[in-house]
């Protein structure tokens, strides 16, 4: 798996993620959700997710895809280090933040902002840690 730090595509083995990319276009490999409307800003947009797990070294990944009205606005990463153990969540977080940090900017650098997009590392409400990428169709990250 690399990402291109010029364009923000995915590449995965002989396959491409990019902005143009859609849920027709992914392999069998993705698990691809039933749309669902999803409230963006102010309106109701139709929203899909895939997810595939993959593995990059001694790492499993869980890759997320989000797409809008079936354009590609959004990956997420979700890193994994199967040395650790679930046992104690809350005391890994800095952990999982470095591990993610670490892992996106070995790809992209410590830039965060370029012409294609936006790359960093967030928390869920549940603490879940993860790297997104959002592209530029994706209007409310790229609003205002």
């Amino acid at each position: 798996m690399r990402i291109d730090p010029a364009t923000g595509h995915l590449h995965l083995g002989e396959g491409l993620i990019t902005p143009a990319t859609t849920p027709a276009d992914l392999g069998a490999d993705f698990r691809l959700d039933e749309p669902r409307p999803v409230q963006v800003l102010e309106r109701q947009v139709s929203c899909h997710f895939a997810h595939l797990a993959l593995r990059d070294g001694l790492l499993d990944i869980e890759l997320s895809l989000r797409f809008e009205e079936e354009r590609l606005v959004s990956l997420f990463l979700t890193l994994k280090d199967p040395a650790d153990s679930d046992d104690d969540f809350d005391a890994a977080l800095p952990r999982r933040e470095r591990l993610h940090r670490h892992w996106l900017t070995a790809r992209l650098g410590e830039q965060n902002d370029f012409p294609w997009g936006t790359a960093g590392v967030a928390r869920d409400k549940s603490e879940n840690v993860f790297i997104y990428l959002h592209n530029r169709n994706n209007g409310w990250a790229f609003a205002g």
